[in-house]
C-alpha cells in the first residue's frame, strides 16, 4: 500500500491530460501580441491553429488565421505606429487572460471614419484558449468608444 500512493501520483501527475493544464503559455501568448508590433503576420502562422475563432469576429472578417491576418494588416495600415503593451498576463488551464493597452496615430480611414491624425490609446482584454500549443479560440473586448472618442469620430 505505501507504494501504491507514489504511483498512484506520479500517474496523475504524468497525464497528458494534467500535461496540458501544467503548461505555461504565458509566453507563448506574447507572440500574437509581437505580430501586431511588428506588423508581422508569420509570427500568427506560429501561434495561431489552422482552426482558430475569433469572439466575436469583425464585420467581413474571415475565418481562422486569415481573419487575424486582415486584422493586422487593416490595423497597422490605419495606424502605422500601432502599439500593443501587454500590462497583466493570468493562466487557468489552457486558458490566458491578457489585459493590454492599444495605441497609434490614425493615418487612414477606420470603420469608414476619415483620419483627423490624431492619437488613441484603449485598453483591450483578450482571453486566449489553447490546444496543443496553438491558440484554438480568443475571446476580446476593445474599449473603441474611448478611441472614437479620441479620434474625434463624434464632432458635429
Amino acid at each position: 500500500m505505501k507504494h501504491f500512493l507514489p504511483l498512484l501520483l506520479a500517474l496523475m501527475f504524468c497525464s497528458p491530460i494534467h500535461a496540458e493544464k501544467m503548461k505555461t503559455y504565458k509566453k507563448d501568448v506574447t507572440i500574437w501580441y509581437e505580430a501586431f508590433n511588428k506588423n508581422d503576420s508569420t509570427l500568427l502562422d506560429k501561434i495561431l491553429s489552422e482552426n482558430w475563432v475569433d469572439i466575436p469576429p469583425a464585420p467581413g472578417q474571415p475565418s481562422g488565421p486569415a481573419g487575424a491576418k486582415q486584422i493586422l494588416v487593416e490595423l497597422t495600415k490605419t495606424f502605422p505606429d500601432l502599439k500593443v503593451t501587454i500590462q497583466d498576463v493570468l493562466q487557468e488551464g489552457n486558458k490566458v487572460v491578457v489585459r493590454s493597452e492599444i495605441s497609434g496615430t490614425q493615418k487612414a480611414s477606420f470603420m469608414g471614419f476619415p483620419s483627423k491624425s490624431r492619437k488613441l490609446v484603449i485598453q483591450a482584454i483578450d482571453i486566449h484558449e489553447f490546444k496543443d500549443g496553438k491558440i484554438i479560440r480568443t475571446w476580446h473586448t476593445e474599449d473603441w468608444m474611448t478611441g472614437f472618442h479620441q479620434l474625434d469620430v463624434f464632432a458635429k
